[in-house]
C-alpha cells in the first residue's frame, strides 16, 4: 500500500465514525485531501496525528460554542417576562452561583466615556459600557477578585428582553458623603490639601517627569520599586491618614497588582485604581478601590509584558520586585494562590468558558496559566529561603478555610438544578451544564462532521 492509498484509507476510517450520524464526503474531496498531506513533509505517523488532532478540535470548539448559546436558550426557557418597571436583566456570579435578576437601569446622561452613569433600581449607582470585546474579561475579574477577596467594582452583564447582551454595569459602591479619584486626580488632590511640602514637590516632579517621557519601555531593574513607590508615596502624603490607613491602602494596591498580573490585566496605569476619600469632619478616611477605566487604549504588548504605571515593564521582573521587596504585605494572598493552584485553575477554567468563543477561551486560560505557574514557581523559591512560621501558618489556615468556603457552590453548581421565580427577580443556577455538555457532546460531533478539514 502505498502513501496516498493509506492516508485515503486512514481518513476514511476516521469519518466512518461519523457516518451514522449522516457523514459523507465525497471520492473527490478526500482524493483532493489525501494529495495535499501525501505531497507534504510530514511522516506517516505525523499526518495521522494531524487529522486526529483537528477532528478534535473541531469537535471541541463546536461544542463549546454550542454550550454558550445552549445557556442562552437555558434563560429564555426559564425567565420571567420583565415586570412593573424593569427593563433589563442583569446576570452576574453571586457567591459562586449564577444569578440572573430583573432590573431597572436607567441613564441619567452624564458620560465618562466609554462608560454612561446608571441608576440602578433607583438607589444604586452604577457605570454601563456597551458591548465590547473587554466586558467578558471584567466579568471574569470580577469573580476571581471575589475567591481571593481583592477589591473590584461588582459587574454584571445587562441583557434586554430577548436575552441580546447590552454591555455591562459595574455597581458603585459609594456613599452620599464620598467620592471616588483615580491616582492622577489623587494627586490634585494632595497638590491642594497636602502641607507636606518637599514631599510633596518630589512626587509632583517625578510624575511630571514620566509623564513627559510617555509611555515606554522600563529602563533598569531599579526603576521597578521606585515606580511602586510613587503610589506608596502618594498614599502617604494624603491628608489626615494615619498608619493603620497607610498600611492597608499598601496591602490593598501591592494585592491589586498581583491580581493583575495573574488575570492579565494589562491596563495597570494610575487611571485603573482609585481612592475612596470620606469626608468625616474634621478629618478626611481613605479606603482603595478599582476604576472603570474612563478610556480604554488598545496597547499591543508581547504576553510577557504589561503596563505598571508609567512604565511598560516584565511581567516576573515586576514580581520579583513584589516579592523581594513587599513579602509581608502580600504573603498571604501568595500562599493562598501557591496552595490552592489546582482548585483556584478549575474554577478560572469554569468562569471563563461561560464567557468566551472556543478561541479566546483557550488563549486566556492558557495565559492566565502561565502567569499563576509564574507566580507559584516565584513564592516557592522565597519560602525556601524564608519558611513560615507557626503564626503563619495559622493565618494561612483561616485564609484557605475562607477561601474553601467560597470554592464550594462552584463545585455543586455543577451537578444540581436550582432555580427560584420571583415577581421582581429571577434566580438561574446552571445546574444542568454536565447533563447538557453530554447531550451537546451528540449535537456537535454531527456538526463537527459537517466541518471541512
Amino acid at each position: 500500500m502505498d502513501r496516498k492509498e493509506y492516508i485515503i484509507k486512514y481518513i476514511k476510517t476516521k469519518l466512518n465514525e461519523f457516518q451514522s450520524l449522516g457523514k459523507f464526503y465525497s471520492e473527490e474531496k478526500i482524493n483532493s485531501l489525501a494529495d495535499r498531506l501525501t505531497n507534504s513533509d510530514k511522516s506517516l505517523e505525523d499526518v495521522c496525528i494531524l487529522i486526529d488532532n483537528k477532528f478534535e478540535h473541531q469537535l471541541r470548539k463546536t461544542t463549546h460554542n454550542h454550550h454558550l448559546e445552549s445557556i442562552k436558550q437555558y434563560y429564555l426557557s426559564s425567565i420571567d417576562k420583565l415586570k412593573n418597571s424593569n427593563n433589563c436583566y442583569l446576570l452576574s456570579y453571586s457567591q459562586g452561583i449564577k444569578v440572573l435578576e430583573q432590573a431597572c437601569v436607567k441613564e441619567k446622561g452624564k458620560k465618562a466615556s466609554p462608560y454612561i452613569e446608571v441608576i440602578i433600581n433607583n438607589k444604586k449607582k452604577g457605570f454601563k459600557r456597551e458591548n465590547n470585546d473587554i466586558n467578558d474579561y471584567e466579568l471574569i475579574r470580577s469573580e476571581i477578585a471575589y475567591l481571593l477577596d481583592v477589591p473590584f467594582m461588582k459587574t454584571y452583564r445587562i441583557f434586554d428582553e430577548a436575552m441580546n447582551p447590552q454591555g455591562i454595569v459595574k455597581e458603585s459602591a459609594l456613599h452620599s458623603n464620598e467620592r471616588i479619584l483615580d491616582l492622577e486626580e489623587t494627586l490634585q488632590f494632595v497638590k491642594e490639601e497636602s502641607s507636606k511640602f518637599t514631599a510633596k514637590q518630589e512626587l509632583i516632579a517625578y510624575h511630571d517627569k514620566q509623564k513627559k517621557r510617555g509611555l515606554k519601555d522600563i529602563p533598569t531593574k531599579k526603576e521597578y520599586k521606585v515606580n511602586i513607590e510613587y503610589v506608596l508615596n502618594l498614599f502617604k502624603l494624603l491628608p489626615d491618614i494615619n498608619m493603620s490607613e497607610y498600611n492597608k491602602l499598601k496591602k490593598e494596591y501591592l494585592r491589586i497588582i498581583i491580581f493583575s498580573l495573574l488575570t492579565d490585566n494589562k491596563e495597570m496605569d494610575p487611571t485603573s485604581i482609585g481612592i475612596v476619600i470620606n469626608k468625616e469632619n474634621p478629618k478626611y478616611t481613605y479606603t482603595i478601590s478599582p476604576l472603570f477605566k474612563k478610556e480604554t487604549k488598545e496597547i499591543m504588548l508581547p504576553d510577557s509584558k504589561t503596563i505598571c504605571n508609567f512604565f511598560i515593564v516584565d511581567k516576573k521582573e515586576l514580581f520579583h520586585t513584589l516579592v523581594v521587596n513587599y513579602y509581608e504585605d502580600i504573603k498571604q494572598l501568595l500562599t493562598l494562590l501557591l496552595d490552592n493552584q489546582e482548585t483556584l485553575m478549575l474554577i478560572i477554567n469554569q468562569v471563563i468558558k461561560e464567557h468566551l468563543e472556543y478561541d479566546d477561551y483557550i488563549n486566556y486560560k492558557k495565559q492566565v496559566e502561565t502567569n499563576l505557574n509564574l507566580i507559584c514557581d516565584e513564592v516557592i523559591c522565597k519560602k525556601a529561603v524564608s519558611p513560615d512560621t507557626e503564626e503563619d501558618q495559622a493565618s494561612y489556615k483561616i485564609n484557605n478555610d475562607n477561601y474553601l468556603v467560597k470554592i464550594e457552590p462552584f463545585f455543586e453548581s455543577e451537578n444540581k438544578e436550582e432555580e427560584e421565580k420571583g415577581s421582581a427577580a429571577i434566580v438561574a443556577v446552571i445546574g444542568i451544564v454536565l447533563v447538557v455538555t453530554i447531550l451537546l457532546i451528540i449535537a456537535a460531533i454531527y456538526a463537527v462532521s459537517k466541518v471541512e478539514i
